[in-house]
């Protein structure tokens, strides 16, 4: 195998692992993008499964599936590190490894790697929450996914600025309830770090019920709350549809002006192609009309030979 082959491989092989969105993908190539997919949910189910009395009695089954999953996602990480210089955006080696994706597939194989190199010196069953991390990887694999983590990151200023006047909302409220409740109920409101609990729960409309503001001033602080709670959680939520909506907007009038310079390209290349087949019509009816000439010049040398040589009997 020579070293195109090697690299053509390579790239097949980097495209297909990092859904680069760029790409058409072969069929073969979106399989395998779907069963990383449902092998990552399958494992995430297995490890909910596996909590539940009714499944104890699968559990060699459970950990068959996990060790086969484990050597897959093995490998897959194996093959990443392997063309990993296919990859723009990372300067070199550590700064892949160290990405958070990466970071991920290692915390998800990194007690596998230890149990197989120490079988019997290790306990690494309180490593096994780690397995929870699987379903990040789904990411990559996602276009939505990826969408939102990008908005999410171009809008971290204006989400940050949310999520300051949430934090704000929470200690105003938590600090005013404290001085309203804090003589009627000291062990609920024994301190503002205990009141921002209610806060929370307040702000957020779920209201568990478990404090409860006894002083009527306490109830008008309540009230002012759950108001602003509603408004407030209403800003990150509008800012993320909106931006989700132009993302998808955006991505539609890329897709429509592509087909329009494509729909004139072509227009062109059928002009072209027109401008050119009349060429050639009008070279063929040139050489046909040459041909006429040439075989009446023919004929007409024929005749004066023939009466020159009638001449001559």
């Amino acid at each position: 195998m020579n070293t195109q082959t090697l690299l053509s491989l390579k790239e097949k092989i980097f495209f297909t692992l990092e859904n680069d969105k760029n790409i058409e993908k072969s069929p073969i190539q979106n399989y395998i993008n779907q069963f990383l997919s449902i092998l990552i949910l399958a494992n995430v189910l297995a490890m909910i499964l596996q909590t539940m009395d009714m499944f104890v009695q699968y559990t060699n089954y459970f950990s068959l599936f996990e060790n086969i999953s484990l050597n897959i996602f093995t490998l897959e990480y194996i093959v990443r590190l392997w063309t990993y210089k296919l990859h723009k955006k990372y300067i070199n080696f550590s700064s892949f490894v160290l990405s958070p994706m990466m970071i991920f597939d290692a915390l998800v194989i990194f007690p596998h790697l230890l149990s197989l190199i120490f079988p019997h010196m290790l306990d690494l069953r309180i490593l096994r929450i780690i397995r929870v991390f699987r379903i990040f990887r789904l990411y990559k694999y996602s276009n939505t996914i990826d969408k939102i983590f990008k908005i999410t990151v171009r809008h971290k200023q204006v989400l940050l600025s949310a999520f300051s006047f949430i934090m704000m909302g929470v200690v105003t409220s938590a600090t005013l309830m404290y001085f309203a409740e804090k003589n009627v109920q000291p062990e609920a409101f024994s301190s503002i770090p205990h009141a921002i609990y209610w806060a929370v729960i307040t702000i957020s409309t779920v209201g568990y019920g478990d404090i409860l503001p006894m002083t009527d001033l306490g109830k008008f602080i309540a009230v002012c709350t759950t108001i602003m709670g509603v408004a407030i959680y209403a800003l990150p939520t509008s800012i993320l549809g909106a931006a989700f909506y132009a993302e998808l907007m955006s991505e539609e009038s890329y897709i429509i002006d592509r087909l329009r310079k494509e729909n004139k390209h072509l227009d062109y290349l059928l002009s072209d192609s027109k401008r050119e087949m009349q060429i050639l019509r009008d070279m063929i009816k040139k050489e046909r009309g040459k041909n006429r000439e040439d075989e009446k010049e023919t004929k007409n040398n024929k005749k004066i030979t023939q009466k020159f040589l009638h001449l001559f009997k």
